[in-house]
């Protein structure tokens, strides 16, 4: 009976082990898998982008608020949080710009024709997914944004957007800016 037992407990062992496994991308293929999960993301936002200038959304949700409302499950949770209490502190102040002053996910004020997925960098458990905006039928030399990536739940998320080394290395990636604002938000408060 105890061997049985014991069987059973390293049978459903196993099967633990290998689900746990199979959420975790390790050959080159699943890793790329998220290339199309960023393109389909990407495409999402500039649908969404030219219907909000279309309809000269003045006062109405911004492209930011619907993202976070239709795209949620595709942030980690950090990201979310960072980006609603933005939203709340820009909406608390009226007349005044506070918080982020350009799209995140764009790197940009202004948006391209498309964007294109390029390069695709394993780092660590994460990866870097180099994306390029096309302006007049023309593909950026240089990526506009690279969204790091993470596996999971079994999902693609998104765990950051970088955006290139500046002299101001807070300004480098939209979780530092996050943080950033949020300290000084609340020096601003006291």
């Amino acid at each position: 009976m105890k061997l049985s037992r014991t069987f059973i407990a390293l049978i459903l062992f196993s099967f633990g082990v290998g689900a746990l496994q199979a959420q975790t991308p390790t050959t080159p293929s699943q890793r790329q898998d998220c290339g199309p999960f960023v393109q389909q993301f990407y495409n999402w936002l500039v649908a969404k982008e030219n219907a909000l200038m279309k309809r000269n959304n003045l006062g109405l949700e911004s492209v930011l608020e619907m993202t976070l409302r239709e795209k949620r499950s595709s942030f980690s949770s950090e990201l979310v949080k960072g980006l609603k209490e933005d939203l709340a502190a820009s909406k608390k102040s009226h007349g005044e710009i506070v918080g982020l002053d350009f799209d995140p996910f764009l790197n940009a004020q202004d948006i391209a024709e498309r964007y294109l997925v390029g390069k695709i960098t394993p780092k660590g458990d994460h990866y870097w997914v180099e994306v390029f905006g096309v302006w007049g039928g023309q593909k950026n030399s240089n990526p506009d944004v690279v969204p790091e990536l993470a596996f999971e739940n079994g999902q693609w998320i998104f765990t950051n957007f970088h955006y290139g080394k500046t002299d101001i290395p807070v300004n480098e990636n939209l979780v530092s800016i996050l943080q950033g604002l949020k300290k000084d938000g609340q020096k601003k408060a006291k």
